[in-house]
């Protein structure tokens, strides 16, 4: 029942009723009510815009996530030995 609205009344005091020919009206104003959309302009810019500040971050996590998996132990026998002996 959330999908239809009333635009003359407010939000707050709405209260559906159905007719006898099944159309919803709004038991305030006896207007017909009206369909709302699934996403309308405001969500879809505000999901964009969400979006553009996230992905970087995602991306970021993504590669250092990455380069931690990857990580190289250097090839001098140095090291090696400094490895092998510092347990």
């Amino acid at each position: 029942m959330s999908r239809y609205y009333c635009p003359f009344c407010s939000s707050r005091y709405q209260f559906y009723e159905t007719r006898s020919d099944g159309v919803l009206i709004c038991g305030h104003c006896r207007d017909p009510l009206v369909k709302k959309g699934f996403i309308n302009s405001r969500r879809f810019i505000g999901v964009v815009a969400a979006s553009a500040f996230l992905a970087p971050i995602v991306i970021m996590i993504i590669y250092v996530i990455n380069d931690f998996t990857k990580e190289k132990f250097p090839n001098n026998s140095e090291t090696l030995v400094l490895l092998t002996i510092d347990k």
